[in-house]
């Protein structure tokens, strides 16, 4: 089977691709995208699901190949098991400063992203989407202090659609891109929601 989700808005191609496997027991499914982002949420949805998933890119479409019931073991991650954490707190950030004064905002985001470390119970999963992306690629401060959070097993996810949006999907640096359907799963799961 076959489906061809170039030119579809996020998280359009993570869902074309779950309705298709959910129709089929054994065989490939190849996926075509057209943007980094959508390559790599393709591939993370697939795996999450228990399916390998390879791709080639040929003239700025990539081709992802899906096999389906085909036996695979993929590596069980519990997500903030590794920390002692079993509530399972998300911390949801849409802008890489607190505030509207980009100069203390910035300064206090800063601060705030270095500290989560601190606590006595770690977030599961932290969410980046739309301006606070730039934390995750070229704050070098908060990368360092995110990828101490990433080393303790905790989630970083970043939009890929919004990577995309500011032409740093390249640029990622801490964590990995995601969609709009895993953010939406995860903020549905969560046990307490912390929004900065």
């Amino acid at each position: 089977m076959k489906i061809d989700a170039q030119g579809k808005p996020c998280p359009t191609p993570v869902i074309m691709t779950k309705k298709a496997l959910e129709n089929i027991d054994e065989g490939i499914l190849t996926v075509l995208v057209d943007n980094f982002a959508s390559k790599e949420n393709v591939i993370k949805f697939a795996q999450s699901q228990g399916h390998t998933a390879e791709f080639s890119e040929a003239d700025g479409v990539f081709t992802i190949d899906i096999a389906i019931g085909y036996p695979c073991e993929l590596p069980a991650k519990q997500q903030g098991a590794a920390n002692g954490n079993t509530e399972n707190i998300v911390v949801f950030i849409a802008t890489d400063s607190i505030g509207d004064d980009n100069g203390l905002g910035k300064t206090l985001m800063n601060g705030f992203i270095a500290n989560l470390i601190n606590m006595d119970t770690l977030p599961k999963t932290i969410i980046m989407v739309n301006s606070a992306i730039n934390l995750s690629t070229i704050n070098n401060d908060t990368v360092a202090a995110l990828q101490l959070l990433a080393d303790k097993d905790v989630e970083i996810l970043s939009c890929g659609a919004c990577l995309t949006f500011f032409k740093v999907e390249h640029d990622l640096k801490v964590g990995e891109i995601t969609d709009a359907h895993r953010v939406m799963t995860r903020l549905f799961e969560a046990d307490k929601v912390i929004r900065l």
